[in-house]
C-alpha cells in the first residue's frame, strides 16, 4: 500500500445556488467540501436545515444519532436527517478523511430510498473494495467538478447522480418503485407550472429582483447555520453586492445581514420553545460562533436571554 502523508486539519468547502433547470425542485445543491480531520475532531451536536452526507475517503470515526452508535471507515457513508441532532468523531488514532454534501429538494428523498437510506437506515457500507473504489473516484470527481465555477447544473447534477449510483443496489429497479418514474413525474408536473407569464394559480409572474430575492432567501434558508458571505451569495445569484442589498431593502425592507440575522433567531426561538437541547448546542445549529454571541444578539433583539424566553414559553406565553 502506497504510504501518503496528510496534513490534518485542513478543511475546503464550497458553496453554491443552483439556478437552472431542476434545480427548483427535483434536487437542490447547496455545498460541497472535504476535511482531513484531525485526531478526536468531532462536530455537534448539531441540526441541519437539508440532507447532508458524508463520504469517508480514508481513516475511521464515530457517528452518534440518537441511541445508535455506528463505527465507519474507508468506503462508508453517514446521511443526517434534516432537523436532527447528530454528532460525529474522528478516531483517535486514525482519524477520518471525508467529503460532505449537502443537498434537497423534491426527488432527494426517493432517491436515498433508492439508495437503502431512510426506514431506519443512515448508513452506506461498501460491500468490496471494487465498488468501495469507485464510490470513492465519483465523490472527488463531483467534489471538483462542483469547486469548479465553469460547471454548469446540469453537469453538477450528472456528476451527483452518478455518485449516487454508486450506492445504487444491483437490480434495485426492477419492476416495484422506480425512481426514474417518480423524477419524470415531477419534471411534467413542473414543466404544466410554467406555460406562461402566469403561474399555475394564475397570479402575474414574479419581477426579476423578486426572482433574485427568492434565489437569495433559498439559499439563506439551507445555509444560515454556517457562515454566510454576502459576497458569495451575491455572485451565486449572479448580481453586484449593492444590487442584491438593493433588493432586500425592497422586498423585504431588511438589509441581507438583517434578513439573516432575523431568520436564525426564528429558528433558535423555535428551538428554544420546542425542545430542550441546550443554548450552546442551539447556537451552533443557528450559524452563531458561539454561546454568548448568542445570547447578546437575541437580548438585544427581544430583551430577555434565551432561558428567559424558555420559560416563558413554558408558562404560555407565546408573545416576545
Amino acid at each position: 500500500m502506497e504510504n501518503v502523508q496528510t496534513q490534518r486539519g485542513i478543511q475546503r468547502e464550497t458553496r453554491r445556488e443552483l439556478t437552472g433547470p431542476e434545480s427548483e425542485n427535483a434536487i437542490r445543491l447547496y455545498y460541497c467540501g472535504s476535511e482531513s480531520c484531525t485526531p478526536g475532531h468531532f462536530f455537534g451536536p448539531a441540526v441541519r436545515p437539508h440532507y447532508l452526507i458524508h463520504f469517508i475517503r480514508s481513516g475511521k470515526g464515530t457517528y452518534l444519532r440518537r441511541d445508535e452508535v455506528h463505527e465507519l471507515s474507508r468506503g462508508d457513508a453517514f446521511l443526517i436527517l434534516p432537523g436532527e441532532t447528530t454528532k460525529y468523531i474522528a478516531d483517535e488514532k486514525e482519524p477520518w478523511d471525508y467529503t460532505w454534501v449537502a443537498f434537497d429538494g423534491t426527488n432527494a428523498e426517493a432517491l436515498l430510498r433508492c439508495c437503502g437510506f431512510l426506514s431506519g437506515n443512515l448508513v452506506y457500507r461498501s460491500p468490496d473494495e471494487e465498488t468501495r473504489k469507485r464510490l470513492l473516484r465519483q465523490a472527488d470527481a463531483f467534489e471538483n467538478c462542483f469547486q469548479d465555477e465553469k460547471r454548469n447544473v446540469l453537469e453538477l447534477l450528472g456528476n451527483f447522480y452518478l455518485l449516487f449510483s454508486c450506492m445504487y443496489p444491483e437490480g434495485a429497479g426492477q419492476g416495484g418503485f422506480s425512481f426514474t418514474d417518480r423524477l419524470n413525474r415531477d419534471w411534467t408536473m413542473q414543466m404544466a407550472g410554467q406555460s406562461g407569464p402566469f403561474l399555475a394559480d394564475g397570479a402575474p409572474s414574479p419581477s426579476g429582483q423578486e426572482l433574485y430575492f427568492r434565489q437569495a432567501v433559498s439559499y439563506l434558508q439551507h445555509n444560515f447555520s454556517y457562515p454566510v458571505r454576502i459576497e458569495q451569495l451575491a455572485r451565486q445569484i449572479g448580481v453586484s453586492r449593492s444590487y442584491l442589498y438593493k433588493t432586500f431593502l425592497s422586498c423585504s425592507g431588511k438589509s441581507v445581514q438583517q434578513y439573516l440575522r432575523d431568520l436564525r433567531l426564528k429558528e433558535a426561538c423555535r428551538l428554544l420553545a420546542d425542545t430542550q437541547r441546550a443554548v450552546t448546542d442551539i447556537a451552533y445549529s443557528c450559524g452563531f460562533p458561539d454561546s454568548p454571541s448568542f445570547c447578546r444578539t437575541f437580548h438585544n433583539v427581544y430583551g430577555r436571554t434565551p432561558l428567559q424566553f424558555r420559560r416563558r414559553m413554558a408558562k404560555g406565553k407565546t408573545c416576545i
